[in-house]
Parts: C-alpha cells; structure tokens; sequence
C-alpha cells in the first residue's frame, strides 16, 4: 500500500505547487455560463450567451450539478483531483520507459516534473525575464493547453494523458475508451483523440492482434457517437454563406491566436516541435514506439495543409492541438531520463526539500496573489450590481473588438499583472469579462465569451458592432430599448450626459446609468 500512498502525497503536492486561479478567471467566464445559469446563480439565467446553443453540455451539466449540490467550492476540488490525475497518469506513463523503481529515482522524478508546472518557477519567470518561459514545457502550441488556470472543459484532456498510460502498459481497449472520453467533455478534443486511437488501432492490427483492435476501435466510436451526433445536431450549418462567414469570424476575429498558423507559430513553438522530436530519443523502445512518430508527423502534416488551404473550419478543427498532449509528455520522459542518471539517500533528501519549496511556493502565490490577477477596481461594480440587479435587467459594458491583427506567438499571462494589451499585442483586453458571474446578471454582449452556431456567431458580432457604435457616441434611447439594454456601464472618465440616461450608480472606476 506504501506506494499507491507515495504517489496521492507527491500528487497532491503537485496541485498544490500548481496552484489554481480564484473563481472566475479567464476561460471559465465562457464555460460555466450555461451551467450556472441552469443552477439558478442570480439572474443568469436571462442572459442572452445562456440561451445560445451550448458546445460543452456534459462539462455545463456537471457544473449545474455541483452548484447546486455541492456550491462553488466543489468547483476548485475537482480541478485539484484532475490535477492530481495528471501527475498519477504521467507516473504511470513513465513506468513503462524502463525506469529504475527505486525511491530516489520516484521522488527525483516527482520533483522535476513538478518543478517543470510550479506556480513559483512561473511567477519568477515573469519577474526575471517577463515571460513565463516554464509554461512551455506543459502547453502546447498555439497557445493550447491540457491543464490551464482552473476547471474548464481542455482539463479534461488529462483523459489523453491516462490514454497514452493505459497504451504504455498494454492496456489498449482501456486507452481507447479514456481518449475517447475526453470528447465527452470537449469535442475539440475529437481530433486527437481520434489521431491517438487511429495509431492504436494500427499499432495492434499490425502486431496481428485485430480482435483486440476492433475491440478498442469499436469502444472508441461508441463513446464518441453522441458528441458527434450533438455536434452535427446542434451546430450544423444554416446555410453555406452564413456557416462560411461564421467560422470566418471564430478564426480571423474572436481567436486567431489559436487557429491562424501565421498568428501563433515562432521560434518557441518551434523549439516546442522540437523537444516533442527529442523526447522520441528516449522512448523510442517502448511499446508507444508507434503512435508516438505517426502522432508527430499527421498532426505536423494537418497543420502544414491548413497553412497551405487557409481554411477557417480546418483551423477550428485545431491540427496541432494534439500538441497539448505531446509537449507535457515530452516533459515527462525528459525528467525521467535525468532522473535515472543517479540515485541514492542525497538525491532522495534533495528531492524532498526542492519538492517542500515548490508546494510551500504554490501556497505563497496563492495567499500572496502573486499570480492570476484581474481589475479589483471592478469588484465595486460587481458588488452592487449583485445587490440590485432585478429580473429583466440587462447590462451594456464598455467592450469592443481588440486590435490584436499583427501579435505574434503565444503567452501565459496566469503571472502577470492586469493591464489592457497593447495595440498589435496577441492578447485580447479582458476589461469586465468577469461581469456575468461575478455580477451574476445577463449582459448585453462582451468579446471575450462567444457561441459557436454560425447563426449565433452572427449575432454576437452585430451585437459588437453595435456596443461599439454606442459607445462611439452614437446613442439612442429607442435602440437601447429595442435591444433589451436596461443599464448602461461607462468609465468613470467618460461619464455619459444624455436626458435618456440616469446615474444609479458611482464608484471609482465606473458609472452605472438606468434608461430611462
């Protein structure tokens, strides 16, 4: 029992040295909307993103679930098991590279694998160079993730990880099951997941062992026919033109930094290419010795054909996202061979202390707030509105589509401070993207969370379009009122004169104005 022990204490070590953002940051604000909204969390359930076609259902069903079960603690444990689950898979996957099984080479292992995600190593990062240089040895191009600041559907991706262990150890109907699973909680994963089954089913068919293969093909396409079937359902296209300039605007307006090649791809995601390349070196023996080279060269090759043909659904499918799960194991099998080089009581001793430092580090950044920042100068809005917001209420916010056409590559920003990005940054602003959950009361729009049904699509840029003509100067009562607008939200420099709008509200970063 002393080593199923050993590994849940170096597990939680590890989500502890992590660390987790508070709620809700970042990608959660597009995620947790139709869940909460389900859960009855305020007046969300008004909120027009909440009544738009949901990509995540099982993800916003767990959410509703939990909310109302178990409240939003529930949400920050369960990221911490999947944290946990990450560190116990890629333990596992490194058992089957011909390791030592000794305690030194454990421990040693541990505490580079954990060095390699640390909240700590991060935070200096920043602070020394002002990049978060380790979080590319965890992430995967295109600034695409497995594990990221807290719960959202991409953490589920651990499911791959435990696939490709499941596959290391001869367990292929297991893997294929878990890689399909982790469509079940986000169909963007379909792609590499079918990349990861597709190599295992050829690996067996050509070892000659097909029952087995038709086995796990068979398990795969079962647990992946409802997402496909929901996808198809719910996200079909309307009609040619409208899907066409749908995936238009998802790929070259709300998320080029993800889906155009041009956008993302630089020397780092180079050297990312290039250590997953490496790390083939060290486990080329092994019984991935297979799907590993064939993952490798298909996801290089997709990627390289979208480049080519330009093609925005191509680019949404995400070629390279099976990048999320090759970069992490490359940093896997490169700790394991460091720590295979030596062993013994002083490595063991060193191990222990460095992996003291980094969870006493993670425990730092959380109680300090060192990492994970967003604008405390809104928490006063937030605050009031939660305490007025009535049914029927609808908010405008100050937001409008960044200028991000020329930024190239891909950051972290977990530890850097909140500023708005620059002109021509990669980044876009993240003004207010917190106001529905933490305010839990329906907006009108904002450019952060967006739908994905093309007709949708449509709709939230004319919202955009219009927010920004608004806030422009081109106000009128009767427009605000025909779009639902009850209140309108401005900085506090730019405070809005018109007979049509009353002040209900000031504090010292915003106006709040009821139309009257």
């Amino acid at each position: 029992m002393r080593r199923p022990l050993e590994a849940t204490v170096l597990a939680a070590v590890f989500a502890v040295a992590y660390t987790q953002s508070p709620l809700y940051f970042s990608n959660q604000n597009q995620y947790f909307v139709h869940g909460l909204a389900d859960g009855g969390h305020g007046h969300l359930a008004a909120d027009w993103l909440a009544n738009t076609r949901d990509p995540t259902p099982v993800f916003s069903a767990l959410v509703t679930v939990a909310y109302r079960t178990l409240g939003e603690w529930s949400f920050q444990a369960a990221y911490f098991l999947l944290l946990m689950a990450y560190f116990v898979a890629a333990r596992i996957l490194v058992a089957a590279f011909g390791t030592p099984d000794t305690r030194a080479f454990r421990l040693a292992w541990a505490a580079m694998f954990t060095a390699a995600h640390a909240a700590i190593l991060r935070w200096l990062s920043v602070k020394l160079t002002g990049v978060d240089y380790p979080w590319y040895l965890q992430a995967g191009v295109a600034g695409q993730y497995m594990l990221g600041a807290g719960l959202q559907p991409s953490a589920f991706g651990v499911l791959l990880l435990a696939a490709l262990a499941a596959d290391a150890h001869d367990r292929p109907v297991t893997a294929a099951a878990l890689a399909a699973s982790a469509c079940v909680f986000h169909s963007t994963y379909l792609l590499p997941a079918g990349l990861l089954v597709a190599a295992l089913v050829l690996h067996l068919w050509v070892e000659g062992r097909r029952r087995t293969a038709l086995t796990a093909g068979g398990v795969a396409l079962l647990i992946v026919l409802p997402v496909i079937a929901h996808t198809l359902w719910k996200f079909s296209p309307t009609d040619a033109a409208t899907f066409a300039e749908s995936q238009r605007i998802l790929a070259h307006v709300r998320i080029p930094h993800h889906a155009v090649v041009g956008r993302w791809f630089d020397w780092v995601a180079a050297l990312q290419v290039a250590w997953v390349v490496a790390a083939y070196v060290f486990i080329r023996r092994e019984n991935i010795l297979f799907s590993w080279p064939l993952l490798v060269a298909v996801a290089v090759g997709l990627t390289v054909i979208q480049w080519l043909t330009a093609n925005p659904t191509f680019a949404l499918m995400f070629p390279w996202r099976i990048s999320v799960l090759l970069v992490p194991v490359a940093t896997a099998a490169a700790c394991a061979k460091l720590a295979a080089l030596q062993g013994g009581r002083q490595v063991s001793i060193a191990a222990g202390v460095l992996l003291g430092f980094l969870a006493f580090g993670g425990l730092l950044v959380t109680t300090q707030r060192l990492g994970y920042h967003s604008n405390d100068a809104e928490n006063e809005l937030y605050a009031w509105v939660r305490a007025n917001a009535k049914s029927g209420d609808v908010f405008l916010l100050p937001v409008r589509i960044p200028a991000v056409g020329t930024g190239r590559g891909a950051v972290s920003t977990s530890f850097t401070p909140p500023p708005r990005p620059k002109p021509g940054s990669n980044l876009i602003p993240v003004d207010l993207q917190r106001f529905r959950l933490h305010a839990a009361a329906p907006i009108y729009v904002d450019f952060k969370a967006v739908p994905y049904a093309d007709k949708e699509v449509l709709e939230w840029l004319r919202r955009m379009k219009k927010c920004e003509a608004w806030y422009d100067g081109k106000w009128d009562r009767d427009e605000l009122k025909a779009e639902g607008v009850t209140h309108v939200v401005s900085p506090l420099d730019r405070p809005l004169a018109k007979d049509f709008l009353e002040e209900v509200h000031r504090d010292r970063a915003y106006f709040v104005y009821r139309v009257k």
